[in-house]
């Protein structure tokens, strides 16, 4: 361990000889001469005069690197800075190398100034400096020429090194205490400097980019096309922060899959694929995270060579939220002009009107010679407007890609395309009703969907099979549930007559009767008479009912006994019609 003089000279390595590598202790300074205290004063206030250029380390380290030199009678003097933690850049040399400058660099670990950086200790190198192991050659700088070297810490507030000083000459050279006093003085008003210099290259850098972010900003506000804006976003955010490549990858699928819809860069080789976006500012990549209204939209991605500073994370996380609100905007903006197109389209189909189906159908991007089916959610507590309406149809939306949705007042109506092909079709239906049941439950809605219809025409069949079918979900399921149109069975013909007339006044008597003692015993004489007509046999109808055969019977006899009707001469359609328009009147479908 070193210990720190006072005079700021933490450590001193003094090489005699090139072989021994051996360091002395840290000599007492000697009673000044006129040439120490000419050197200590005059040359001195020569640097403070340097540092007092201004807070750029352009201008002040090339005016110390003249000083010096001038000073110790030195050939050449070199400034390196600690870059990144881990290594040692030139940032100033003698006019004669100026050209290595930010060019030549080093590990910590390597090389004289690695070694000064590591161990905060000066070292004077009188003789025969490259016969050092520690010495790596840079040939660039023709360090073969220079015999003597000297290699000074540079620290900062905090005393950690955050850079060193070199001087080199080309005859052998015994460097003087006022010389080693001078430099270790020099040292810490250079290091002062830099860091006043790189808090200004900070604030500077800092304040560009806010200005930056502010004209982007501005730009994006003010596009109205999504594919202008993606481009915007990428190029833009590539030019501020001096990324190598930059991509957009927006949300496409209700599972959060993700696709690149625009980048800025160097182009894939053929055959690549892009990498994971992974989030490491210390390793110069950015993966910010697009949301809006709390919902995940996409990612910014961004990459290049250099770390990126807190505040341009700072900077990308603005640039991914004003880029989210954007997108959101144009969706809103979109998506108020679809639901006009929609609307005009459910209704000139509802009027039969050819000319304008075609019209808008052309308007709002649909083939008309796609199948398709028509989709009517609606809450089965309905009391007033619906307000979970906005809600069901976004989530339909993510559901369903590609859905076209009306929502009104009271009710979703949705044109659903659906695939070409017999197969094809038959298993597109199959996922949306599951998808439609879920939504369904989960939502408790009423949920109806038409018969697929072959093209898309000015017949308002789809219409009303879809309302049908919505009216007797909600009164088969008042919890919430979802009926197609083809599923119905009988139900098909009550969905306009559950308002109307009974079939058979005498039947419906009859049902009612049943469902009142029903009602005040908790029997099940309705549903097993239900049953029972639909089977039109005893064994298959007591195995669905989980029920004895004799117990089945005795239930008839029960409903004959009540309402005076004799089953066996009974008309069981009639019956039946009776039974179902009567639960729909019940339900109040």
């Amino acid at each position: 361990m070193h210990t720190v003089h006072p005079s700021y000279r933490q450590g001193v390595h003094d090489v005699s000889s090139p072989v021994t590598s051996a360091r002395s202790p840290s000599p007492q300074p000697p009673e000044p001469s006129a040439q120490a205290e000419s050197l200590g004063r005059d040359e001195l206030y020569a640097v403070i005069n340097a540092v007092a250029r201004g807070p750029e380390l352009g201008t002040v380290l090339p005016a110390i690197v003249d000083l010096l030199s001038e000073a110790t009678a030195c050939h050449a003097c070199f400034v390196y800075l600690v870059e990144g933690g881990d290594r040692l850049r030139m940032r100033a040399a003698s006019r004669i190398y100026a050209d290595s400058v930010g060019r030549v660099s080093m590990r910590l670990d390597e090389g004289i100034c690695g070694w000064v950086a590591r161990h905060d200790e000066a070292v004077f190198l009188r003789e025969h400096s490259l016969s050092d192991p520690r010495m790596k050659l840079v040939p660039e700088l023709e360090e073969e020429r220079f015999q003597s070297m000297v290699a000074v810490p540079l620290r900062g507030r905090e005393r950690r090194v955050i850079g060193v000083i070199v001087l080199h000459t080309e005859a052998p050279r015994e460097f003087g205490q006022e010389v080693r006093d001078f430099l270790m003085h020099v040292a810490a008003l250079v290091a002062g400097a830099i860091e006043n210099a790189r808090l200004y290259e900070r604030e500077r850098e800092r304040a560009r980019l806010l200005d930056g972010l502010a004209a982007l900003v501005q730009r994006i506000a003010g596009v109205t096309e999504r594919e202008e804006l993606w481009t915007l976003a990428v190029e833009g955010t590539r030019a501020l922060l001096g990324a190598d490549r930059t991509r957009l990858e927006l949300v496409t699928g209700p599972q959060g899959t993700t696709q690149v819809v625009a980048r800025s860069g160097p182009r894939l080789e053929p055959g690549a694929v892009d990498a994971p976006a992974v989030d490491a500012p210390e390793r110069g990549s950015l993966a910010t995270r697009l949301a809006a209204a709390d919902a995940h939209v996409g990612v910014l991605a961004v990459e290049r060579t250099e770390p990126f500073t807190r505040v341009e994370r700072d900077i990308a996380d603005t640039i991914a939220g004003h880029l989210a609100v954007a997108l959101r905007t144009l969706e809103l903006i979109s998506r108020l002009a679809e639901e006009n197109l929609i609307r005009d389209l459910f209704d000139a189909i509802a009027a039969g009107r050819a000319d304008r189906v075609a019209s808008r159908a052309r308007a709002a991007r649909i083939d008309p010679d796609r199948p398709y089916a028509v989709v009517v959610l609606e809450p089965v507590d309905a009391a007033g407007p619906w307000e979970g309406g906005p809600e069901a149809e976004e989530r339909l939306r993510r559901a369903l890609p590609g859905a076209l949705c009306d929502l009104g007042t009271e009710r979703l109506r949705v044109l659903l395309p659906v695939g070409r092909g017999a197969q094809a079709a038959l298993e597109e239906v199959a996922r949306i009703d599951a998808i439609l049941a879920a939504l369904a439950a989960d939502g408790k809605l009423a949920v109806g969907r038409s018969a697929v219809q072959g093209r898309l025409t000015a017949d308002p069949v789809a219409l009303d099979e879809a309302a049908g079918a919505a009216r007797i979900a909600r009164a088969l399921d008042p919890t919430g549930g979802m009926r197609a149109w083809e599923g119905l069975g009988v139900y098909r013909y009550l969905a306009r007559a559950a308002d109307g007339p009974a079939p058979d006044p005498r039947h419906a008597a009859a049902v009612e009767a049943l469902w009142a003692y029903d009602d005040r015993r908790g029997s099940e004489l309705v549903p097993t008479l239900e049953r029972y007509l639909s089977d039109r046999r005893i064994v298959p109808t007591a195995r669905a009912l989980f029920i004895h055969p004799n117990t089945l019977r005795q239930r008839l006899e029960r409903v004959e006994s009540l309402t005076g009707l004799v089953l066996a001469d009974e008309d069981p359609l009639s019956l039946e019609l009776a039974i179902k328009v009567h639960r729909l009147a019940r339900a109040g479908a």
